[in-house]
């Protein structure tokens, strides 16, 4: 069910298939009830799409909030980004604290291999992302200038009683963990 809340292509799909099938058979027979199942396929198939593009899932949360949080990074506003720590576990905070002003970023790009699983049976509801980011960066004394840094990023959010998504954990590793590891066995 989460798959089409979060892609209008099934319906699409579906409901054009289905469109072109009875049309098919209104066109050999111009049977009445053909035609108005064809306005019912054509009604029903925009109907799942503008659920798709209203509602809004977990899945599609932690992603908004991932991109957000990139885009706050590329654009060196530090502490704008702490705000989407989870605040029930500091450590993570205190993390992204010391690491984030050692450096000027110029590029957060995000790439395709973005995964994110979801667990609202958890206490607080929970969700994982896992990634290949490369960010372009500086440091601050001027040491290292537009350097690109791939990395692989592992991201446990947790949804807080306000109801947005947080991040509780964050840890990055060599990019390659991305292409060789499944990141089902990465968090054992």
């Amino acid at each position: 069910m989460t798959t089409i809340l979060e892609n209008p292509l099934p319906a699409l799909l579906i409901g054009s298939l289905t469109t072109v099938i009875l049309a098919g058979g209104w066109l050999r027979t111009g049977s009445k009830w053909l035609l108005a199942a064809i306005v019912a396929a054509i009604l029903l198939t925009i109907g799942a799409v503008l659920v798709e593009r209203f509602v809004v899932t977990d899945r599609e949360q932690v992603t908004h909030t991932l991109f957000d949080i990139a885009d706050l990074v590329e654009r060196n506003q530090v502490n704008e980004a702490l705000e989407y720590a989870y605040p029930k576990t500091p450590a993570v905070r205190s993390q992204a604290a010391a690491e984030l002003p050692l450096y000027r970023f110029s590029e957060v790009n995000i790439k395709r291999n973005l995964e994110v699983k979801v667990f609202p049976e958890r206490n607080p509801p929970m969700a994982t992302a896992d990634f290949n980011v490369v960010v372009v960066l500086s440091t601050r004394e001027g040491l290292i200038t537009n350097r690109r840094i791939p990395r692989y990023v592992e991201v446990t959010f947790y949804k807080d009683d306000d109801g947005q998504w947080r991040v509780g954990a964050y840890s990055h590793y060599d990019p390659r963990r991305g292409f060789t590891v499944d990141p089902d066995d990465a968090r054992e």
